[in-house]
């Protein structure tokens, strides 16, 4: 049965005949009525999903997935903590469902929170961290984000900051030319503190994963944007899209939400519109281009982890950089199983790990920050 006729029942949507096929379904075993309480009880411990969110602004609505995206994860985002094998998901009747909780993690592994590291033009660092408040002439932080003001040298010369956000962190950064940037764990972003008025408003993302929503460069005298990347730039007017290309990654991921970009690398120029995402190769530096479910991936600037069709061993590297966990994979055959599923970020990684274990496909065990893969 597909599992979106679950999370339909849970929201009274079903269709008549939806209903008889969801009856039948739980009607045959106690393994289908055990697993139905579970995902229901965890629909409706809805109590950490909205807290991540404060702080972090919101702009969902403008969102545009492309045509054809199911369906299956407007329902899946609602139900935020489950996680499937396979898509349609069929419960093995042979074997009963563990229903013992693991106990595979310790006090040390935390929850991801906001928290960066600033290094002033003259190397200065400072530590961002919430219940801290930092301030000068051009910038000002209450912990959880950084806004700088438009305030130009008096000599005329720009000023580049850092910002590094490590594992286990995340933050939110306002340019002086309004420009708004969430970044992920283990990021590193380099920008001017002011831009010039009639230069290109330029930064570099060194490493990790950012998503942008730039300020029009009609409200800044006509000057463009551009994000510097291992190599790639996007150039942009004024438009709101992802970019992910962590230190392993093999390739740098430009995904466009809004607007338009044009992605240059080398002599190859080529521009997206919304709903596609283009991937490089870091090494070929060879380029594709192609639809994707946006809701997707820029899931975790809105506090979520969405896995579509992901392997463990993708899941366990996402899992690792916000609980700044170590990730072993004893079984290289594990790594490779696909799974589904959207999880709320502010919750113990033992949760997490807890439902994949019971689908009885991978196990885990830990040693002090390390989890190893079984």
């Amino acid at each position: 049965m597909e599992f979106k006729l679950i999370l339909k029942k849970l929201n009274n949507t079903l269709t008549k005949a939806e209903g008889e096929q969801f009856e039948a379904w739980i009607s045959e075993s106690e393994t289908h009525r055990s697993y139905f309480e579970k995902v229901q009880n965890s629909y409706q411990d809805t109590s950490s999903v909205v807290d991540i969110r404060k702080g972090w602004e919101r702009i969902n609505s403008k969102i545009k997935s492309p045509k054809g995206v199911s369906t299956y994860w407007k329902y899946a985002a609602a139900a935020v903590i489950i996680l499937l094998l396979t898509l349609p998901f069929v419960i093995p009747t042979e074997t009963p469902v563990d229903t013992t909780a693991p106990q595979v993690v310790e006090e040390s592994i935390t929850i991801g929170t906001d928290k960066a590291t600033l290094t002033l033009e003259d190397g200065t660092k400072v530590a961002l961290e919430k219940g801290k408040a930092y301030t000068t002439q051009a910038l000002t932080s209450n912990g959880q984000q950084l806004v700088y003001a438009a305030n130009k040298d008096a000599n005329g010369q720009i000023k580049q900051n850092t910002l590094t956000i490590p594992r286990g962190g995340q933050f939110y950064l306002v340019l002086a030319d309004g420009t708004k940037v969430w970044l992920n764990s283990d990021t590193e972003l380099k920008y001017p503190v002011d831009f010039g008025p009639d230069s290109p408003r330029k930064v570099e993302l060194v490493y990790g994963e950012a998503y942008f929503e730039v300020s029009p460069s009609i409200q800044n005298n006509g000057t463009h944007f551009l994000v510097a990347t291992q190599g790639q730039e996007v150039d942009v007017l004024g438009t709101e899209f992802n970019i992910k290309a962590f230190r392993e990654d093999t390739f740098i991921e430009t995904t466009l939400v809004n607007g338009k970009v044009a992605i240059k690398d080398g002599n190859s120029i080529n521009n997206l519109s919304p709903g596609l995402q283009s991937k490089i190769n870091k090494t070929t530096r060879e380029i594709r281009i192609a639809a994707t479910d946006v809701s997707n991936v820029i899931s975790w600037k809105d506090g979520l982890f969405s896995f579509k069709n992901m392997p463990l061993e993708e899941i366990m590297k996402v899992l690792s950089r916000w609980y700044d966990v170590d990730v072993k994979i004893m079984d290289g055959a594990k790594g490779k199983i696909t799974f589904n599923g959207v999880f709320n970020r502010n919750q113990e990684l033992k949760n997490i790990l807890s439902i994949i274990e019971n689908t009885n496909e991978a196990k885990f065990k830990t040693q002090g920050k390390t989890i190893m893969v079984e």
